[in-house]
Formats: structure tokens, C-alpha cells, sequence
């Protein structure tokens, strides 16, 4: 049989030759196809791989970094404020003077247990509204300062304070020549805030503190009479049948803080101004006579201004809101005695004198 043959046999053999034929050209480009869907989702799902390895490799590495940063942060405090420590009474830290270049976040001297000293207060302006109806006590303080040493940063002692307003001005210059700065001397605040792990409340300016130049500090507050016999606190007694309530001060040795913003350290040493304004159905009384006293105001409440303290610590600062009777002698070593009394309670002296003043326990 030839090529050319027509027979129904050879038909039937050339058809299934083509037919497969045909069939095996169809299978082909399928199993092609396959092979490139599969190979396609390989490359995909290796590259997805690479992209998410990058992004975890990124976040780690940034972290690292941050956490690098943040360490190195704390030594650097940590290194400024060993050297506030072994600088003397009232020398500023290293880590201050490394502050001139405005990084704050690397200096942090309120986190040294001790103040830096860079500045030093001179005088006390206090002004405290007791209310005894809910025992609670609202206050300004307005204190001079000295610089000792360039600074942006003024430290001081707050313990359990609302603080309300925070303003600094700047005084005078060396020599004691008032300054005329655009603004009356007001210094700009970059921002204010407490640091009640070491009971500090911090102020941060926006310019430096020159030193020897004088600047005053002032601040309002809040805070509540408290009751645990240290600070600003409440008592009472009992008086034919009725209770009555008092408010003292205890600042022995590290609670003024707890009754006005203050260098409450032993080495910082100023005079005091205290005004106390309450209830006229109350008495005042503080370690030093009263200078004056204003009448009563739109509401009927009374103010005491006591005269100015000698240059002392704060601890040695007191006073006394109650409804008690009080008798007053002189000694011979011009010490001006004063002893207020309440049946059933007990008596409270106090002394006033020429260097010191003192509040002593009760007898």
C-alpha cells in the first residue's frame, strides 16, 4: 500500500495518526500554561518573603536604634548629675552647662535626688487662703531668685501641689540695675511640669538664666489640709461638748514642700513674707508677730501679714489657723515668746527671735 492509498483501513489509520497528533499539540501549550501559573505564584510568594524580611528587618533595626538613644539619654543625665553632686553647695552640674546647647531631653537634672543649684532663693513672698469649711488651702508664692550659674532650668521642691500658674521675670542685672527688656522682663516658659518621683517640680525656659543677675519666680496653687500630721495638716479637740478643728504646719525636716513650692534643702537659706487670709471666726498666728492686718473683704474673711522672717531655713517656717486664746511675754535675751492654749488639747509654743524662729511640739 502507498502513501496514496484510499482504503477505508488506511482512512481509519491516517485519521488516528492525525488525531493524535492533534492531540498531542493540544496538550502541549496546557501543560505550558500550568507551568507558568505555578512558577508565577512561586516568584509571588518569594517576593512577598523578601518584602515582609525587609520591613521586620527595618522595624527591629529602628527600634535598636531608639532604644540606643533612649540609654544613652540616661548616661548622659546620669553623668550630669554626679557632677552637681561633687560640685560644691551651690555649683551648677556639668550636665547643665552641657545644656547650653538647648538639648533638654539629655539633660535632666530633676532626677537627681538633690536640688542642682544653679539658682538660689533669696526671699519668699507667701500668700496662702485657708478654708476650713472643707480643709483645703489655695496660695501664691512669689520667690526672688539668684543665679549662680547659666541655666534653663529652675528646680524645686513640690510635694502634693496643684500647680495653677508659673511665670518668670527677670529683676535686675549685676550690680543690682533694673532691666528694661521689651515685656518688663518676663522670661518665656518652654513648658512646666512635677517630677513627684523625687517631689520636684520642674520649670523650663526658653533662654538662659544669667548669672549673678536676680529673678523671681512666681506660682499658684492648690492643695488639700491633710491629715497625716506632716506638712499643712488639720487636728482637733474637743471644748465643752463641741468639736473644733485647727490647721498647723509641721515642715520638719522635708514637708514645707508639702504647703508651697520651695528649695525645702537646708542649705538654702532666705527670708519670709507670709499673709494668711480665713475665716475671721479663726485666729492666725506664725513664729513671727503680725505686721498688719487687712479688714474684712466682700466675704467677711480677715488677713494677717506677719512681718519679715530672719534668713533661715524652710523647715523653720510655721504657722497656725484656730480659735485658740494666746498670751505673749519677752525674755531677756529678746526672744518674744508666745503660748496659745485650748482645754483638753494641750499647749503650743512659739518662739521668736533674733536669728532663727522655731515651732515646738506640743507640751
Amino acid at each position: 500500500m502507498g502513501l496514496n492509498d484510499s482504503s477505508p483501513g488506511a482512512m481509519r489509520n491516517g485519521r488516528g495518526l492525525s488525531d493524535q497528533w492533534a492531540e498531542s499539540v493540544v496538550v502541549r501549550p496546557r501543560t505550558t500554561e500550568r507551568h507558568i501559573t505555578v512558577h508565577r505564584r512561586l516568584v509571588l510568594g518569594f517576593a512577598l518573603s523578601i518584602i515582609t524580611l525587609i520591613i521586620v528587618t527595618a522595624v527591629a533595626v529602628a527600634l535598636s536604634l531608639r532604644f540606643d538613644d533612649c540609654g544613652g539619654q540616661d548616661r548622659s543625665g546620669g553623668r550630669g548629675e554626679t557632677g552637681s553632686r561633687g560640685s560644691g553647695r551651690f555649683n551648677g552640674s556639668r550636665g547643665e552647662r552641657m545644656g547650653e546647647r538647648g538639648d533638654e531631653e539629655v539633660v535632666q537634672p530633676w532626677k537627681n535626688s538633690r536640688l542642682p543649684g544653679s539658682v538660689r532663693p533669696r526671699h519668699y513672698d507667701l500668700r496662702l487662703a485657708v478654708y476650713m469649711d472643707n480643709f483645703t488651702f489655695s496660695g501664691e508664692v512669689s520667690i526672688e531668685l539668684e543665679c549662680v550659674n547659666a541655666t534653663r532650668f529652675i528646680v524645686l521642691h513640690a510635694d502634693r501641689l496643684e500647680v495653677d500658674r508659673v511665670s518668670v521675670t527677670a529683676e535686675s542685672s549685676a550690680g543690682g540695675r533694673s532691666t528694661n527688656r521689651p515685656g518688663g522682663g518676663v522670661m518665656r516658659i518652654h513648658r512646666h511640669f512635677p517630677y513627684p518621683a523625687n517631689q520636684m517640680y520642674v520649670v523650663v525656659l526658653h533662654r538662659e538664666l544669667k548669672p549673678m543677675r536676680v529673678y523671681r519666680l512666681n506660682v499658684s496653687f492648690d492643695a488639700a489640709i491633710e491629715d497625716e500630721l506632716l506638712g499643712f495638716f488639720r487636728s482637733s479637740y474637743t471644748l465643752q461638748r463641741e468639736r473644733r478643728y485647727l490647721a498647723v504646719t509641721q515642715f520638719s525636716p522635708i514637708h514645707a514642700r508639702k504647703a508651697f513650692p520651695c528649695f525645702d534643702e537646708p542649705v538654702y537659706k532666705a527670708t519670709f513674707s507670709l499673709s494668711l487670709r480665713h475665716d475671721p471666726q479663726y485666729t492666725s498666728l506664725s513664729n513671727m508677730p503680725v505686721e498688719s492686718s487687712s479688714p474684712a473683704d466682700e466675704d467677711g474673711w480677715v488677713t494677717n501679714h506677719f512681718t519679715r522672717t530672719p534668713r533661715m531655713s524652710t523647715y523653720y517656717l510655721a504657722w497656725a489657723v484656730c480659735n485658740f486664746t494666746y498670751r505673749e511675754t519677752q525674755t531677756s535675751g529678746g526672744v518674744t515668746p508666745f503660748i496659745f492654749s485650748a482645754l483638753l488639747w494641750g499647749n503650743c509654743l512659739f518662739g521668736v527671735g533674733e536669728e532663727e524662729s522655731s515651732l515646738m511640739k506640743p507640751a
